[in-house]
């Protein structure tokens, strides 16, 4: 993958992780698995893994917040 794919893929995800509380037609596994295969390799992006990280903790507290019925997340997906 090249890093403008990578990049512009990690963006993409980064934008959609607010809208998922607000109603997913694809389940929240579908999104940590394209978050997941975008784990950096090859030194694609300087902070590639700080931000897959930041996206996967994020889900976490999507998750959780379905779970409880609660209906925010924070917005720093950006």
């Amino acid at each position: 993958m090249s890093r403008y794919q990578f990049e512009g893929d990690l963006t993409h995800l980064e934008r959609i992780i607010p809208l998922l509380v607000h109603g997913n037609p694809l389940a929240l596994s579908y999104w940590r698995r394209r978050v997941s295969s975008l784990s950096p390799q090859q030194g694609l992006l300087p902070d590639g893994t700080r931000r897959v990280i930041r996206l996967l903790n994020i889900f976490d507290e999507v998750e959780r917040a379905l779970m409880s019925g609660k209906a925010t997340v924070r917005r720093s997906a950006g």
